[in-house]
């Protein structure tokens, strides 16, 4: 079986020794190069072109989505697995959108990255628990958002008005409707929203722009 051969790119030394010595206690994964910069990446990957790279996102000068994106743009179908010791909904988009596959905690243990990079080297994405649970939240929120999609007409005129400060007589009065029926709309609302009361309405009209004068 045809070895992968692994490029490291980490502007720590003694980082990028762990990492050797953890790959290549498995035998089917070969270091073939290690680089100190995003710069020693790009080039490193045009000469050895790699199965798969391994790459640092806080190097100094090219950061490692930087060095991403440019091996991407020459290589569309270079295999990159980002390391970080950061997690947060900024960095896992800049991951994403810059192509990489993978995006591992440098906390990781020796068989989560032996794991990755061959999953990786497979073409699957490969993420660490805290990110695939930073995932699920951001489209968990998505979906939340996306709720509010599903108002009526009718029933985004009254949360503009409850955001306003109207009581259910006057938006009865302005709608030209009972204050029964603002009430059917109110609850209807916050079972929709998942609200609870007036104030998380109005705190979730405020955030979603349902303040306009009508």
């Amino acid at each position: 079986m045809k070895p992968i051969n692994v490029l490291i790119a980490d502007d720590h030394y003694l980082v990028r020794y762990g990492i050797c010595s953890a790959l290549e206690k498995a035998d089917d994964i070969t270091v073939v190069g290690e680089a100190g910069s995003g710069k020693e990446a790009i080039e490193l990957y045009e000469e050895l072109k790699p199965d798969v790279s391994l790459i640092d996102i806080s190097m100094p000068n090219l950061n490692g989505i930087e060095t991403t994106r440019s091996i991407i743009e020459s290589d569309p179908d270079a295999k990159i697995l980002i390391l970080s010791m950061h997690v947060n909904e900024k960095y896992l988009n800049q991951v994403l959108n810059a192509g990489a596959l993978g995006y591992l905690f440098k906390d990781c243990n020796s068989r989560e990255l032996v794991e990755g990079v061959r999953n990786v080297a497979e073409g699957n994405k490969v993420f660490s628990r805290r990110i695939s649970e930073l995932m699920t939240e951001r489209y968990l929120n998505y979906n939340s958002d996306e709720a509010g999609t599903d108002l009526t007409p009718r029933e985004k005129e009254i949360l503009e008005l409850i955001s306003q400060g109207f009581t259910s007589q006057k938006i009865a009065e302005k709608l030209i409707i009972s204050p029964r029926t603002v009430e059917t709309h109110r609850t209807n609302l916050m079972r929709k929203l998942e609200i609870r009361n007036t104030a998380g309405l109005v705190r979730y009209a405020i955030e979603k722009g349902y303040t306009a004068e009508i």
